[in-house]
């Protein structure tokens, strides 16, 4: 129960920094509650394998904390780019994958913050 929660706390913080930071990329291309929607269905489809999945399946096949992480954070860059192509177009590649790089750099480094302070 304890991790679930954890996990939770991490999800609305991440939830709330790419909000902004996709949002932020994607406002020319969507109105603003289709925006939000779309990057909350991304964070959902992405959100719990990094938190859940691969820091177990990581730790089972004996890889490092960092390797898990790139491996993890890859996965959440190439799943929500790939969502966000799906929702506005392949015209809109160039823009889904800023949106995502800038989306998952924020709340990667951010996290890390949050995570230092002991907020998460």
């Amino acid at each position: 129960m304890l991790l679930v929660l954890h996990w939770f706390r991490a999800f609305v913080l991440t939830l709330v920094i790419e909000q902004a930071a996709a949002g932020y990329v994607l406002r020319p291309y969507a109105p603003a509650l289709r925006r939000a929607s779309l990057i909350a269905v991304a964070n959902m489809a992405s959100h719990p394998a990094v938190w859940l999945i691969f820091p177990e399946v990581g730790a089972g096949l004996g890889f490092p904390p960092l390797a898990t992480l790139l491996v993890s954070e890859a996965w959440a860059f190439g799943l929500e780019a790939l969502i966000y192509v799906l929702f506005l177009g392949a015209g809109h590649a160039r823009r889904a994958l800023h949106a995502s790089t800038f989306a998952n750099a924020s709340s990667l480094l951010l996290g890390f913050g949050a995570r230092a302070c002991g907020w998460v």
